[in-house]
This record gives structure tokens, C-alpha cells and sequence, in this order.
């Protein structure tokens, strides 16, 4: 039991129990799935044991790779480029308080803007090209990806960044030093969010202004009345992001972070 000196603790989730649970809300959506289908006709929406055969089989023709590698590039720009504005702005915003009343309406507006809206609108400045998912893509990025760096560096202690400006250090410097480092949390979060914003901005503009790609694979699918067929290119998308997210994002994570897990957080200050 806490007392007044020591307060409560959450016990932490093992990695057995953590494993259990994303298991547990896999199953529970795919008997979501399973129930809705069940109202409707097979070819509008299949269930999910079937959609899973029909994405399998378009592994095993060979369709898979040339469509998800085509999107992939997309969205690794458009991540790229997101990420770069992103925490530029996200940074000046943190540090200056001109720049961050300066820069704030724009971060507002980018938020505030449908992904689907920026996906039409760079097809029709940019056309039937490569450059049009990357741009929207970034212009759907940034906004999330500044919002946190921003936050994260209001976090930080202002006694450094004053001592950095007393001592004469050079902003890059203080960049290295400071600022990155104490905001590699907020860091790391932008980008998990970044590039889930990526993924639905870069299959959407497909829809678009692509003739490759898996949003472009899904509306041509649609597009001739083989809805079956588009719910198992959906199958792929969502395979390929937990694949992103639990094979690559949590290994990361837990390797970034692992300094932090014997600390005892709850006796500082």
C-alpha cells in the first residue's frame, strides 16, 4: 500500500502481458470486421479470413511487391521531407518567441486541412506526377511533427538555453548539446505519428496521381467493381504498418529508452 512518502506505482506490463494485449485488440477487430461483414454481400465486403486469402494470393502472383515499393518510396520523401520542416519549425517556434507567433497561424491552418483536400490539391498543381504524394505528404506531416518538437522544447529547462547564450555557444552547438537531446522523447513521438500520417496521405494522393502504388491498386479495384479485392490490398496496407510499427518503431524504442528503465523517477525533486 502507498503511503504519503511513497506514492503509488503502476506495475509495469511485462512483455509477455504487453504481447497479449495487442493480440487480444488484433482478435477484437478482426471480430468487428467479421460481424459487420455478415450484413453485407461478400464481394461489397468480405470477411476478414477471406480477404486474407485474397492478399496472399496477390503475394504469391507477384503484384504485391511492385505496388507496395512504388508507395513506399512516396511515403519515405514525404516522411523525410515532413520530418525536416516539421522540426525545423516546431524548433524556432520553441526558442523565439517572434518565430513562434510568426510560424503559429501556419501550423493552425496545416492542421485544420483534410489530408484528402491536400491530396487534390497538389494533383491538380503538380498533375499526374511523382511529386504530388511526396508534396502532400509533407504538407500533411509538418503541422503534427512541429506541434511536438515544439512542446518538447518548451520543456526544457530555460536555465541551459540561457547559459548556452551566456557562454557564446554557438546555435549549433546548443542544437547538439541541449536541445536534441532533451527533446528526443517528443522526438520520437513526431515521428511515429509522422509516418502514420504519412501512410494515409501518400495512399490517398495515389488515388489521385499515381498509376502504381497501393492507393492506386485500391481505387482501380473499386474503381471496377472488385471490392473484394480492394479490401485485400487494405489487408496488405495494414499488415505492412504493424510490421513498421512492432518489428521496427517498439525495438527502437525500447533500445533508445532502455537508459531510462532502471531510473526511479518518482525520487527526483
Amino acid at each position: 500500500m502507498a503511503t504519503k512518502d511513497q506514492p503509488l506505482r503502476v506495475p509495469a506490463i511485462s512483455g509477455l502481458d504487453g504481447w497479449l494485449a495487442r493480440g487480444l485488440g488484433i482478435v477484437l477487430f478482426f471480430l468487428g470486421w467479421a460481424a459487420v461483414a455478415s450484413m453485407f454481400p461478400m464481394r461489397l465486403m468480405p470477411y476478414p479470413h477471406e480477404a486474407l486469402l485474397l492478399a496472399w494470393e496477390l503475394v504469391r502472383a507477384g503484384q504485391v511487391w511492385p505496388q507496395l515499393s512504388a508507395t513506399l518510396a512516396r511515403m519515405f520523401w514525404g516522411f523525410f521531407g515532413g520530418m525536416v520542416l516539421g522540426i525545423s519549425m516546431g524548433i524556432m517556434m520553441g526558442i523565439d518567441d517572434y518565430q513562434r507567433k510568426f510560424l503559429t497561424p501556419h501550423v493552425v491552418l496545416s492542421l485544420s486541412i483534410p489530408h484528402i483536400s491536400w491530396g487534390i490539391a497538389m494533383t491538380l498543381i503538380f498533375g499526374y506526377d511523382i511529386l504530388a504524394p511526396i508534396v502532400a505528404t509533407i504538407l500533411v506531416v509538418f503541422p503534427f511533427v512541429a506541434v511536438n518538437v515544439w512542446k518538447g522544447v518548451e520543456d526544457i529547462d530555460g536555465d541551459l538555453l540561457e547559459m548556452s547564450k551566456s557562454f557564446d555557444i554557438s546555435f549549433l552547438r546548443t542544437l547538439q548539446r541541449v536541445i536534441l537531446p532533451n527533446i528526443a522523447p517528443s522526438l520520437f513521438s513526431a515521428s511515429r505519428l509522422g509516418l502514420a500520417m504519412s501512410w494515409k496521405a501518400v495512399t490517398i494522393t495515389e488515388m489521385f496521381a499515381a498509376s502504381s502504388g497501393i492507393g492506386y491498386k485500391i481505387i482501380e479495384s473499386y474503381e471496377s467493381i472488385r471490392f473484394e479485392r480492394a479490401w485485400a490490398w487494405a489487408i496488405v496496407f495494414m499488415i505492412v504498418i504493424l510490421l513498421i510499427e512492432y518489428g521496427i518503431f517498439k525495438p527502437l524504442q525500447r533500445k533508445v529508452f532502455e537508459y531510462r528503465q532502471d531510473a526511479d523517477f518518482t525520487t527526483i525533486g
